[in-house]
């Protein structure tokens, strides 16, 4: 756990002592971030095999794809975008390790950009980071995590009302991972105006929603074609506990700020936040939902420190106690699920690749 230990601490350390300095112009207080990211890829890109339920497939993919001529790509079982990746990394490398440091370098190159220009607070960012159920499949669902990664580029095209840009970088998406379809959605939710004065819409539809949410996924599998009966995965993956945090962080999100002084890309931010809540509704019903989620939660640790920059008078005091509980919390829950349950995907404990695992 010591890996874990230096990821979350040494950037949470350096934080409020290079808040405000900057050399030559340099400002260092991104730095938190950038040694976050740096450390994460190179974790991602060392783990052991046994570090993530799905390396040894990917893997075994990877070391398939220097077999197939370019003609037969489009015969394999994964989306075409994804066995064209592979293909191109055995051309320069039949190295799985070569392999599985270029995937976590593209993942990285794909996302930090993003929380780059985004951050408001590095330090609440990252433990925010870690608890998301995407940290753990950056070790191990390489595939859908591009398509996560592509999805940071369509946002940025999304909030620039970039349209035509926007659907081909969700179609490039979706020769990754099919299930980045659900990212059309962002366009039109995110240039939304979703104010406090529309709550009294939101939260009955939200009730609505959660209540039926059976019925509302059936008829939402028939649409899909794809979805035959009910996964349950509640208990395995911590369905509901991820769903009463993603209620309270939208309650803070709604309550805390003053919209007048929002701006829009902090609105379009929450926006995405409601699209989270709605799919993770449907999460304890089938393992699609809590896919389909992935492409919006890495939103989360960018929004809430804007939320606590935009606070209200009225709750100020409020909103920098949340923080300083937030960053605490979520630190310890972190760690607390790290040593108590493994959460899912075998990525605790972390193992090296060099380290001999029984």
């Amino acid at each position: 756990m010591i890996p874990f230990y230096i990821l979350l601490i040494v950037p949470i350390v350096i934080a409020p002592f290079v808040k405000n300095v900057k050399i030559n112009r340099l400002e260092l207080r991104r730095f938190p971030l950038l040694f976050f990211f740096v450390m994460l890829s190179v974790l991602v890109a060392l783990r052991h095999t046994s570090v993530g339920n799905d390396t040894h497939v990917y893997i075994h993919y990877f070391e398939d794809s220097s077999d197939i001529s370019w003609e037969q790509l489009t015969q394999g079982g994964l989306e075409i975008g994804f066995q064209i990746y592979l293909k191109l990394v055995s051309l320069i490398s039949t190295d799985s390790r070569f392999f599985l440091i270029v995937s976590a370098i593209v993942v990285t190159l794909l996302i930090y950009p993003t929380y780059r220009r985004l951050c408001e607070d590095p330090s609440l960012t990252i433990v925010l980071f870690c608890c998301m159920p995407t940290f753990v499949m950056m070790f191990s669902g390489l595939r859908q995590m591009m398509a996560v990664g592509i999805g940071f580029i369509a946002y940025e095209f999304a909030r620039r009302r970039k349209l035509v840009f926007f659907l081909l970088a969700v179609a490039l998406a979706m020769l990754f991972h099919t299930s980045s379809f659900i990212l059309f959605v962002m366009y039109p939710v995110y240039h939304m105006r979703l104010t406090k004065k529309w709550l009294f819409v939101i939260v009955p539809l939200l009730l609505l929603l959660f209540v039926f949410n059976k019925q509302v996924f059936t008829v939402l599998g028939a649409v899909l074609g794809e979805i035959t009966r009910f996964e349950a995965v509640a208990t395995s993956t911590g369905a509901y506990t991820t769903l009463i945090l993603f209620v309270i962080f939208t309650v803070f999100a709604y309550v805390i700020p003053d919209d007048s002084l929002m701006d829009d890309e902090t609105i379009g931010l929450r926006n995405l936040l409601l699209v989270s809540l709605v799919i993770q509704f449907f999460v304890p019903l089938h393992f699609l939902a809590m896919r389909m989620n992935y492409y919006f939660i890495l939103f989360v640790p960018l929004l809430l420190p804007r939320i606590v920059r935009y606070r209200s008078i009225k709750w100020k005091q409020f909103a920098v106690l949340g923080r300083y509980v937030m960053l605490v919390f979520f630190f310890l829950f972190f760690f607390y699920s790290a040593y108590t349950s493994q959460r899912f995907l075998n990525v605790f404990p972390y193992h090296f690749f060099w380290e001999y695992v029984a």
